[in-house]
């Protein structure tokens, strides 16, 4: 397969995003066919410097973070044990022994796929070669999207000063690399590229649904493209014929309509909302446990929509159904680095990808205590807890001191959010 330059031109401009950029996940036409499916972030902040020293999770207090006291789970026993959930993504940082347990990483099962992309001089374009599949799941020149990702679901080591906790610390995660970057050399310079591929993740899909574990499986999808991709459907349709828990984010494009696969209806779709205080009390803040009362701001509730998040998009034959429940999704920090870049450090993100970890870690916890649901009973499940929850459709104002006027302000529908805020305690034990 051959990518016009013309078109690798404009996969790297929705690929190279920057702190505080749109989002990465692009819908140019050029992006669409080259085939290439982007992580989808909306922002980054640094928030502490990391260190260089050894990996450690035993002797360290153990902080809650603000978006795990939004999902309650300081009210819950349940912790995942037992249960495992695949991340399909960038795979994981090479320091990912510092940030982990390694208790909590199935590293024997771990999986790359990516295809090699190189310069045909006698089509004079770029091109790409078959699907390999013994990539490996170190994260290399691709950003440190699933390392954040994996580190909300289980937990992580704050420059052993502290341990973050996780939504489901017990959980195993199985790193499967999905997403990748490459640095080709042409004649024109070298380009840079992100992103995977419908074959890559539909080999990542498929290779997690045939694994023989024994323990129930879920498969969180931080990641998306503006188009109904077959190969993919397909994939998570066998996934899902064999046991297995498929979730995805909605994307980040706000009233434009839901990206994919999370748009798709048998998926269990995350939208992302946020604590409107967060940033005025810090990230290991208690979050006040009657969310829906006034805050200082003015707001009727504590929690919000954010802008970004997808929607149901009727002109493009989505349905109000298709996007299920709203999780954190705003100021979430979690280990990262940007994408062929080396520095590594402790990240603020928001995006719907930081959203569906925490949907998955739930579904994890659920299937773990009630081991005979499938998808549709674990979706329906999710569902009508989220429903308890419902966001009042009156807008939000936000707090974000680094611009001035340091607020903003986002609205949304009623439903634009599926059923409602999912919150740990409405779903197990």
């Amino acid at each position: 397969m051959n990518i016009s330059i013309k078109r690798v031109a404009a996969c790297l401009a929705a690929g190279l995003a920057t702190i505080l950029s749109v989002p990465i996940a692009s819908a140019d036409d050029s992006a669409r066919l080259a085939g290439l499916y982007t992580p989808d972030l909306v922002d980054a902040r640094f928030a502490a410097a990391l260190n260089a020293a050894g990996a450690t999770a035993s002797g360290l207090t153990e902080q809650q973070p603000f978006n795990a006291d939004m999902v309650n789970v300081e009210k819950i026993v349940g912790d995942g044990k037992g249960v495992y959930v695949a991340v399909l993504d960038t795979g994981l940082l090479s320091q990912w022994q510092f940030f982990f347990s390694q208790a909590n990483i199935a590293r024997n099962l771990g999986k790359g796929f990516t295809h090699d992309i190189y310069w045909d001089a006698a089509a004079g374009d770029l091109a790409i070669g078959d699907l390999r599949n013994d990539r490996g799941f170190l994260t290399k020149l691709a950003s440190g999207h699933g390392t954040h990702v994996a580190s909300t679901i289980v937990g992580f080591n704050f420059n052993n000063t502290f341990w973050v906790k996780g939504i489901a610390p017990k959980v195993t995660i199985i790193p499967v690399l999905v997403l990748d970057a490459w640095e080709v050399p042409t004649p024109f310079g070298t380009f840079r590229l992100s992103g995977g591929t419908d074959e890559m993740i539909s080999a990542g899909i498929r290779y997690v649904a045939d694994l023989k574990l024994d323990g129930r499986v879920v498969i969180n999808m931080s990641l998306g493209g503006p188009d109904r991709s077959k190969m993919i459907e397909e994939a998570v349709n066998y996934a899902i014929s064999k046991g297995v828990v498929v979730v995805a984010s909605a994307g980040n494009s706000g009233s434009d309509g839901m990206g994919y696969p999370g748009g798709l209806p048998q998926v269990i779709s995350a939208a992302a909302s946020g604590w409107a205080s967060m940033l005025l009390t810090g990230w290991t803040s208690d979050v006040p446990e009657r969310p829906k009362t006034k805050d200082a701001l003015g707001n009727n509730t504590q929690y919000y929509l954010e802008e970004f998040s997808s929607r149901p998009n009727k002109a493009l034959g989505q349905k109000h159904q298709d996007l299920d429940v709203a999780a954190p999704g705003a100021w979430v920090v979690g280990p990262y680095k940007n994408a062929f870049e080396k520095a590594v450090n402790y990240y603020f993100l928001s995006g719907t990808s930081m959203a569906a970890p925490h949907v998955s870690a739930i579904a994890a916890m659920l299937v773990g205590q009630e081991p005979s649901l499938k998808q549709a009973g674990v979706e329906l499940r999710l569902r009508n807890a989220a429903r308890g929850n419902p966001l009042p459709a009156d807008g939000a104002i936000v707090a974000f001191p680094f611009v001035a006027p340091f607020y903003y302000w986002t609205d949304w529908n009623g439903g634009d959010y599926g059923a409602g805020f999912l919150q740990a305690d409405y779903v197990v034990n």
